[in-house]
């Protein structure tokens, strides 16, 4: 034991000297989340004042004076064209929307039939349409109200039911279920970020420059020198998690407007349980992914070969922490042995308070096996000398 810790204590001195290291697997993760949230809220702000305050403009095609004068209240500028012109300015971008009315629109109305509107527009301008879409509901409720009193009719009588919803779930477990799915993704994904950096400094690094030849003629067993090895990996995956996490809270406190309920559950996010819950499933996991990157490494003679190895091991960590986004996914016996799937899904539970012990128990157990394989796996590679010296 004296042996390993001796080891990680110099793989740990190796990893502090690296600004690399300390940039990808610390820096990072710390402001990515903060970063990310506030300036994604500003960003979203901004764009959405400018593209509420930008001007518009819009074609009629017969259009009822009610309706123009309407439009007349909101940031719109009219424009005179006739159908198969303004639908070629609106694939050109310098029309927003028109619409356009049936010949008979007015005696539809006046018949109490639906009246004919046809609204064209880009779907990839979506805030034009809101707008204009906004405008077109206020003209069919005056109209609807004319209508009721042309009938003598009440709007109660046309409201044949009164509904009010009434959802019973707790806030905790609402706002657990919205960012369960998001907030698992990217930790998983910063854990084995953290875990790539160190593993090919200190496995493919050492080979690169050739002090692995030194390391291997102290009086350790290989077993030892890869085992400390691992453990400083995993320990900076582990780290690097638990950053990600701590600075998604401290994001979330400079956003303005952010409800009182919504902040205290995210702020539970740092309980005692959570954690210890959280960290029982992210270290058998960064050991996983500190074997398997060991395996995969040690084969590469330079950080460009290991790059090469570990690029599609990303698409194999992504795509199943993206499936716990998707809705209709979610923690059964038959998910809890997906590896990082698992994860995601039991986290999203953990942070709504749902998680079912005897499944969570059963993720904990899959990840130590998974560990101790990706463990034994490193161990073969490690042994032969072809993989380890140059």
């Amino acid at each position: 034991m004296k042996t390993i810790i001796t080891v990680i204590k110099k793989e740990f001195t190796d990893i502090f000297r690296d600004k690399r290291t300390l940039i990808s697997a610390i820096l990072v993760p710390a402001l990515a989340f903060p970063l990310l949230i506030v300036g994604v809220s500003k960003l979203r702000v901004k764009l959405s004042d400018q593209e509420e305050g930008k001007k518009l403009k819009i074609a009629f095609i017969q259009a009822p004076e009610s309706l123009k004068s309407g439009f007349g209240k909101g940031n719109f500028e009219f424009m005179d064209l006739d159908l198969e012109d303004g639908k070629t300015a609106i694939l050109n971008d310098s029309l927003d929307a028109m619409l356009a009315f049936g010949s008979n629109f007015s005696q539809q109305i006046d018949q109490l039939k639906p009246g004919d509107l046809n609204i064209y527009y880009k779907s990839t301008n979506e805030t034009a349409y809101d707008r204009v879409s906004e405008e077109v509901k206020s003209f069919e409720e005056v109209l609807l109200q004319e209508r009721m009193q042309k009938l003598n009719i009440s709007s109660e009588a046309i409201q044949p039911l009164k509904i009010s919803e009434n959802d019973l779930a707790p806030p905790k477990e609402q706002i657990g279920r919205r960012i369960g799915g998001f907030l698992p993704y990217m930790f998983i994904l910063f854990c084995f970020m953290g875990c790539v950096v160190p593993a090919t400094a200190l496995i493919t690094g050492e080979k690169e420059s050739g002090t692995i030849e030194t390391l291997l003629t102290v009086p350790a067993s290989r077993f030892k020198i890869l085992l400390g090895k691992m453990i400083t990996i995993a320990m900076v995956g582990l780290s690097a998690s638990l950053i990600t996490l701590l600075g998604m809270v401290a994001g979330l406190k400079f956003l303005p407007n952010i409800p009182e309920d919504f902040l205290e559950v995210i702020s539970n996010l740092l309980g005692a349980k959570f954690i210890l819950m959280l960290i029982a499933m992210l270290v058998p996991l960064s050991l996983f992914f500190a074997g398997t990157l060991s395996a995969l490494v040690v084969r590469a003679k330079s950080f460009r070969e290991a790059q090469s190895y570990v690029s599609p091991l990303t698409f194999l960590v992504i795509i199943p922490a993206m499936l716990a986004l998707i809705p209709g996914v979610s923690l059964n016996w038959q998910t809890v042995w997906i590896p990082i799937l698992n994860i995601a899904l039991a986290t999203k539970e953990i942070i709504a308070g749902t998680i079912s012990i005897p499944m969570y128990a059963s993720i904990v157990l899959s990840l130590i096996v998974l560990a101790v394989m990706a463990l034994m796996a490193s161990i073969r590679q490690f042994s032969k000398e072809g993989m380890v010296l140059k």
